[in-house]
Order: structure tokens, then sequence, then C-alpha cells
């Protein structure tokens, strides 16, 4: 009877292991969702200097939304690789577009020592609000959102993006 106790235990074990490790690589992978964002757009924040820029200025194109933290080593991994493909791609109307969740402070000593084409606002603690009511059920930063150039979010991800998938991403849509 113990060894059957045993088993079934064990068996109950495996399985709810299988489940967690399903449902978090279910959860951290890409998805593709057409879900309204356009309220983004109506937006505003301050960048490193205290100046508000409005999200209205990328109004109309295909915009990368990157929520970001001077703390979390994946999103500065990341950052350069942004950078990039913003100044490849802005002149053909894909914008990208820094929000940081973090101190003033931070993002002011952080972009004094690194430069990036893209602009890097920041939204405080507020941003971790903005990352949820686009789909970041999981809080994780980075967090990247494609919004198209109706406002609609196409593509979103938890978690480190490279080079080369955001730019599948982009071709996907154009």
């Amino acid at each position: 009877m113990n060894r059957q106790r045993l088993s079934l235990l064990l068996a109950i074990s495996v399985i709810a292991a299988i489940i967690g490790v399903a449902v978090g690589v279910w959860r951290l992978k890409p998805s593709t969702v057409v879900a309204p964002a356009s309220w983004v757009f109506a937006l505003s924040f301050p960048d490193a200097q205290g100046i508000p820029v409005p999200l209205s200025t990328v109004r109309g194109r295909l915009t990368v939304v990157n929520f970001w933290a001077t703390w979390c080593p994946p999103c500065v991994d990341e950052m350069p690789e942004l950078s990039r493909i913003h100044a490849e791609m802005s002149p053909n109307d894909i914008k990208i577009i820094g929000l940081a969740v973090d101190s003033p402070s931070n993002v002011r000593a952080f972009t004094a020592q690194h430069r990036f084409s893209y602009p890097l606002l920041v939204t405080g603690g507020s941003g971790t609000e903005l990352a949820k009511k686009l789909g970041n059920a999981i809080d994780a930063l980075p967090y990247t959102v494609l919004i198209d150039e109706k406002g609609s979010v196409l593509k979103k991800k938890a978690g480190r993006i490279r080079e080369e998938e955001l730019k599948a991403w982009i071709a996907e849509v154009r």
C-alpha cells in the first residue's frame, strides 16, 4: 500500500512539474496578438533631462515599445541591437521607443554614459502598469511590444529580444 501511494505521489509530482514548465515556457514565448493600443499614443513621458516627449510623435508608424531598466542586465544587453534597428529602419517609418521603469536619476546617469539612436523615456513605477495593459502578465523586464500604424498590438515578448527576432517580426508585418 505504501509503495502504491509513493508511486502515485511521484507520478502526480512529475505531472505537476511538466505542467509548470509548460506554462512557464508558454508565458515567456513571443506571442502574436491583435489588441487595441492606440491609447498609448495619447501618453507623454519625460526623457532623461526631464523634457516631456509625447508618444503621438510616433503615431502612424510601426512602433516597437521596449520596457527596460538600468538595473536589468538583459535590458541593457539588448539596447545596442535595438539602437541599430532604429537607426537602420527609422527612415522607413519604423520607430523604437525605450520606456524606463526606473528613476529619472538612474536613467540620467545611464544616458550620460551610453548613447542610443532611439528615445529613452522615463515612466518610473507607472511603467509596470502600462506594460501590464500591453500584455505583460508576468511583470518581466525587458518587455517588448510591436504596435502597428493603426495602434494595434501585433507582437509581444517578455524577456530579451534579439536583433534577428525583432527584424523577423517587422518583416512579417511589412
